[in-house]
């Protein structure tokens, strides 16, 4: 079994809980693949979980043994509400992708899981897994006071495994990413 990154925070306390937002979602909504732009996911969204969709089948052979197969993880998160806000990039691309009817263009996004909690120092750089081919559904848009569209993300099997530094946002605008996979320099 691979070594296991520890738990981690950075004030170093032992037994406090990880807070929500040190599981992060990114988004590539740069034009290229040339060099990503990582836009971070799930602003005004309350809750927000990592589906991971496993089917379990269990059979009791004539000996009383119980076998249990579990097939690949088939992960989804959704996220909602997802409130349209200037300055958005992935809102801009999901609403001109459904404008257009370009539905084929809802799978092919890149994603970046960053796990703030898993580091060796708990200051970063952060263990992440890097997901191409992905698929964002939007599932509807509208509302009542503001423009909603809450969208489903679908998680691709294609995984690239690596480290994240964070970079903080500032002047209310929100943290981005860079991306190392392992073994890269």
């Amino acid at each position: 079994m691979a070594d296991v990154t520890q738990i981690t925070v950075e004030n170093g306390k032992t037994d406090q809980k990880v807070e929500r937002k040190l599981y992060m979602a990114f988004v590539d909504v740069s034009a290229t693949d040339d060099s990503p732009s990582w836009e971070l996911i799930g602003r005004g969204v309350e809750d927000a979980s990592m589906e991971y969709n496993f089917d379990v089948e269990q059979r009791t052979d004539i000996l009383g043994g119980v076998d249990t197969d579990i097939s690949a993880a088939k992960p989804t998160m959704t996220f909602d509400p997802n409130t349209l806000r200037v300055g958005q990039k992935l809102n801009a691309k999901l609403v001109d992708i459904i404008r257009r009817g370009a539905t084929s263009e809802l799978g092919n996004f890149t994603v970046l899981i960053v796990y703030m909690f898993l580091s060796t120092s708990g200051t970063g750089p952060y263990e992440a897994d890097q997901y191409t081919g992905c698929s964002i559904v939007p599932t509807s848009m509208g509302g009542s006071d503001y423009v909603g569209l809450p969208f489903d993300l679908y998680l691709s099997g294609d995984r690239t495994a690596g480290t994240a530094t964070i970079t903080p946002g500032t002047d209310g605008k929100l943290a981005t990413a860079s991306f190392t996979p392992k073994g890269a320099a």
